[in-house]
């Protein structure tokens, strides 16, 4: 598939699988920093990067930044054929906003119901979502469920429900949600999928792993991250990047602003 071939199937559908793109070395080096992690966290609570990044959750199948915790896992991200098939479907530019593993723990309520990622950010960027299949998933073991085509109504109603993992829920009256299609993928393929497609995963038991890299990334319209600093993974050229992007607003506290302000002009004059 061409270039101009796979953005049009991504148009039109949302989503996109890519086989074989990940080598198996890689895979395997992933694998192993996950299993490692997880040992620990059996054992242990503390987390030495709580003050920079988010919480690893394995209780609910999450770990969290692993772009800032794991070179392995920088190696997946800027997999140069990764990059340029991303480049053929946003553009040259593309800023890492966060990245994940996602699995589905034993034993846990591990479904994940229908939803848009992001869906309560209406002010931000649209956003590209990679998932990388470190083992072979299917039906059996929690394969993604898609809507085809869903992206294009844009942001969907949604509301909270207070103590449950995936708070954030949509409001599903007169949305059909029969016509999905499920994602199933070997070892080492790729799947991008825009970020307001629907989706969503059974509950399952199956005793198979099934373990992804999830990142996702936007371009230059806003340049900042939810956590640690924002990545550039292509172009960034200042000719587009100053030009185009716009600020956002950090949402810091009024006391943090003013002290980052008396800061920079202390600094100015040391």
């Amino acid at each position: 598939m061409n270039a101009a071939e796979l953005k049009n199937k991504f148009d039109h559908q949302g989503f996109v699988v890519i086989k074989n793109m990940i080598e198996e070395p890689l895979l395997q080096d992933a694998i192993e920093v996950f299993n490692e992690v997880e040992r620990y966290f059996e054992k242990s609570s503390y987390d030495p990067f709580d003050d920079f990044l988010m919480e690893h959750r394995t209780d609910q199948g999450a770990m969290y930044d692993l772009y800032f915790r794991h070179p392995e896992y920088q190696k997946i991200t800027t997999h140069p054929n990764l990059i340029e098939n991303l480049k053929a479907i946003m553009g040259p530019d593309i800023l890492l906003y966060e990245s994940a593993l996602v699995y589905k723990p034993k034993g846990k309520k591990n479904e994940v119901p229908w939803h848009q990622d992001f869906m309560n950010r209406t002010d931000e960027p649209e956003k590209f979502i990679i998932w990388v299949a470190l083992d072979d998933v299917t039906i059996s073991n929690g394969a993604l469920k898609f809507i085809p085509g869903s992206h294009k109504n844009g942001f969907l109603p949604w509301h909270r429900v207070k103590g449950e993992t995936h708070h954030t829920r949509l409001n599903l009256d007169g949305i059909d949600l029969d016509n999905f299609e499920y994602g199933e993928m070997k070892k080492g393929d790729i799947l991008i999928f825009h970020h307001l497609l629907l989706h969503s995963s059974d509950r399952i038991s199956s005793e198979k792993p099934r373990r992804a890299y999830r990142f996702s990334v936007q371009n230059f319209e806003q340049v900042f991250s939810p956590r640690c600093v924002p990545v550039v993974l292509s172009g960034g050229n200042p000719s587009s990047t100053y030009k185009n992007a716009t600020k956002k607003s950090t949402d810091k506290p009024k006391w943090k602003k003013a002290i980052n302000k008396i800061g920079k002009k202390l600094a100015a004059y040391s």
